[in-house]
C-alpha cells in the first residue's frame, strides 16, 4: 500500500514520514507535501492508496485536497488531521468519504493504527470487488475476444503444443487436430472504380462485413470457427470431425467456401476470393495451413477474382531455412533477458533443423545469413549498437566466408549469443549502479536540506517505488534510514569538533532545534549537550 502525507508543520511532517515504521507493515511513503497545492500535484503523479491530510495548510486546505482526491480516485482512503474540534469540519469530511478525523496532537501509535485500519478496509473492498462471481462474469464477457486472440496467435505459430493445450483448456476450446484442421483465408477482391456501393476507403468496413457474414453463414457449422487475422482478413478453421479421407475433407471445405463466396456476391454486391491450406494433423501446425492458405490466396493475381484457390506445392525448390517462429521468439527473449544458456539452446535447435541438414555450401551460407539476420534484428530491435553488442563476433557478419567449417559456425554462434548476453547484463548493472550512485550523490550534496525519496525521484526522473526497492537491494537499508544515519553521523562529527547545537541542526537540515535534539537523542541515546559536556570535562 502507498501513502501520501500532506502536513505544513515541518517537525510533525518529518516525524510522521520517517519515525513511524511504515515498511514493517507493508506501507510505503511515496510522497510528502508541505502545502495543499503540492499535495494535489503529488497525488496526480503517484495515485496513492491512502492519503494523510492536515486540514489547515497554505494554498489549499485539507478538505479541498480531499474533495479533489474523491473526484479523481474514489477508492483512495483519506485521513484528516485537524486542530479544530468543530462539527462542521467533521461533517464535511464524512461527506467526502474521509475514513478518520483525528484531532491533534495524535501520537505515532495512533497514526499508525489509523493508517493500518484504512489499509485493511481498502483490502476488504478490493477483495469484495474482485470476488469470484464478478470475476467469472467479467471472464465470460471477455471470453469471445480472448478466444479470438488465441486463434490469431495459433495461426501465427506463437504457441508450442503444451501452450496450445493449456490455453485451449482455459478458454473452453475443444481443439482436435487428429483428423485434420484446414485453414481458409477470405478477403474482398479489389473494388471496381464504378458500380459498387463500397469504395477503396471502405475496405476495413468491407472486411468487417465479410467476417460477420461468414459468422452467420457458418453459424450452423459446429466444425468451423471464424475470426479475423491481424491484416483484417477473415480466417475459417475447419475441423475434420467426421474423420473423412483427406481429399474428401478438402473437397467439402472447398464447397463450403464456394457457397460462402456466392453469399458475399449476392448480399454485399462485391466479390471475394479464398485460399485453402492443406489439413494440419497437429494443432501446432495449424499455422502452416494458414500460411499455405495465404499463399494460395495471393495466386488470384494469376487466376482472377471471385475464386476459391486450394494450395498447391510450388514446382521450384523452397528455401531450406527452418522457419520456426516459436524457437526464434524464444531466442530473442533469451537474448533480451541476458540468458546465454537459454539462447544457446534455442540456437542449437535451429542448427539441428537447418545447418545440420544442409547438403551444399550454398545452403550452409544461406543459414549463416539467416542466423546473422536473427541476431541483428534482435540487437537493433532493442536500440543497441550492433558492433558494441557483438564485439569481435561482429567481424563474421561482414566476412561470413571466414567461417570455414560447420563446427566453426556453431562456435561463432555460441560465442555471439554469449557476448550479447554479457552486454545486456552489463548494461543492466550499469543502469542500476548509476541510479543508486545518483541517489547517494544527492544525499551528500543536500545534507542541509529536508530530503525525501519523492524529491530524489523527481530529480532523477525515475519512479519512486522503483528507486526505493533498488536502493534497499543495493545498499541494504531503506532510503529514509540511510538519510537519517548520514545526518546523525554528520551532526555527531560537528558537535565533537566543537560546533554549536543550533549550527549542527542547520548543517543537517533541521530548522527546529528542539526537534533536532529529540531525533539526535533517539538515534544516539544521549543529547547533543551531553557530547559537549563530555568534551569539556576531558
Amino acid at each position: 500500500m502507498n501513502l501520501l502525507i500532506a502536513e505544513d508543520e515541518i517537525r510533525l511532517r518529518t516525524n510522521i514520514a520517517t519515525h513511524i515504521p511504515w515498511e514493517e507493515h507493508g506501507i510505503e511513503v511515496i510522497a510528502v507535501a508541505e502545502n495543499g497545492r503540492e499535495a494535489i500535484r503529488l497525488f496526480d503523479q503517484t495515485r496513492p492508496d491512502i492519503a494523510l491530510l492536515d486540514i489547515q495548510m497554505p494554498e489549499a486546505d485539507g478538505l479541498t485536497v480531499a474533495r479533489y482526491i474523491a473526484g479523481k480516485q474514489p477508492y483512495t482512503k483519506m485521513i484528516i488531521l485537524s486542530g479544530h474540534d468543530e462539527f462542521r469540519y467533521a461533517q464535511e469530511a464524512i461527506e467526502l468519504g474521509v475514513v478518520k478525523y483525528l484531532l491533534k496532537p495524535a501520537g505515532e501509535e495512533e497514526l499508525l493504527e489509523v493508517v493500518l485500519e484504512a489499509r485493511d478496509r481498502l483490502r476488504e473492498e478490493r477483495a469484495l470487488h474482485y470476488n469470484q462471481a464478478e470475476l467469472q462474469s467479467r471472464w465470460e464477457e471477455n471470453l469471445p475476444r480472448l478466444r479470438e486472440l488465441f486463434y490469431q496467435s495459433l495461426v501465427l505459430s506463437k504457441y508450442d503444443s503444451l501452450e496450445i493445450k493449456r490455453k485451449s483448456r482455459e478458454l473452453g476450446i475443444a481443439l482436435n487436430a487428429a483428423n485434420g484442421i484446414a485453414a481458409v483465408v477470405l478477403d474482398p477482391d479489389p473494388l471496381p472504380d464504378t458500380g459498387s456501393s463500397f469504395t477503396a476507403k471502405d475496405m476495413a468496413l468491407l472486411q468487417f462485413a465479410l467476417k460477420k457474414l461468414a459468422e452467420e453463414f457458418q453459424a450452423q457449422e459446429a466444425d468451423c470457427v471464424v475470426f479475423p487475422d491481424l491484416e483484417g482478413r477473415t480466417v475459417l478453421l475447419y475441423e475434420n470431425r467426421q474423420n473423412a479421407a483427406a481429399d474428401v475433407f478438402l473437397a467439402e471445405v472447398q464447397q463450403h467456401a464456394s457457397r460462402l463466396l456466392g453469399c458475399v456476391k449476392e448480399i454485399l454486391k462485391v466479390t471475394a476470393s479464398a485460399g485453402i491450406g492443406m489439413p494440419a494433423s497437429e494443432a501446432e501446425n495449424v499455422s502452416r495451413s494458414y500460411e499455405q492458405a495465404c499463399r494460395a490466396l495471393r495466386e488470384r493475381v494469376l487466376y482472377g477474382h471471385d475464386i476459391v484457390i486450394p494450395f498447391r506445392e510450388a514446382p521450384h525448390p523452397l528455401s531450406s531455412i527452418p522457419q520456426d517462429a516459436v524457437i526464434e521468439k524464444r531466442l530473442m527473449h533469451a537474448l533480451e533477458a541476458g540468458n546465454a544458456e537459454l539462447a544457446k539452446k534455442a540456437i542449437d535447435e535451429l542448427i539441428v533443423r537447418g545447418i545440420g541438414k544442409a547438403g551444399s555450401v550454398n545452403e550452409v551460407f544461406e543459414h549463416v545469413l539467416y542466423f546473422s539476420s536473427l541476431l541483428v534484428r534482435t540487437i537493433q530491435g532493442q536500440g543497441w549498437n550492433v558492433s558494441e553488442a557483438l564485439g569481435e563476433y561482429a567481424d563474421s557478419l561482414r566476412q561470413p566466408e571466414k567461417l570455414t567449417t560447420r563446427e566453426h559456425i556453431v562456435r561463432w554462434l555460441h560465442g555471439a549469443v554469449g557476448r550479447i548476453a554479457d552486454y545486456v547484463n552489463q548494461r543492466n548493472a550499469t543502469h542500476c549502479h548509476e541510479a543508486v550512485k545518483g541517489m547517494l550523490a544527492f544525499v551528500e550534496e543536500n545534507m542541509d536540506k529536508e530530503i525525501s525519496l519523492q524529491t530524489v525521484a523527481e530529480k532523477l526522473f525515475v519512479n519512486s517505488s522503483y528507486l526505493s526497492r533498488l536502493f534497499k537491494q543495493q545498499i541494504g537499508q531503506a532510503f529514509s534510514d540511510y538519510v537519517l544515519e548520514c545526518k546523525m553521523k554528520l551532526a555527531m562529527k560537528g558537535l565533537s569538533d566543537g560546533m554549536k547545537v543550533v549550527d549542527a541542526a542547520k548543517l543537517t537540515g533541521y530548522r527546529d532545534v528542539s526537534y533536532f535534539i529529540k531525533v539526535f537523542r533517539k538515534y544516539w541515546g544521549y543529547t547533543p549537550g551531553e557530547i559537549k559536556h563530555d568534551r569539556e570535562t576531558t
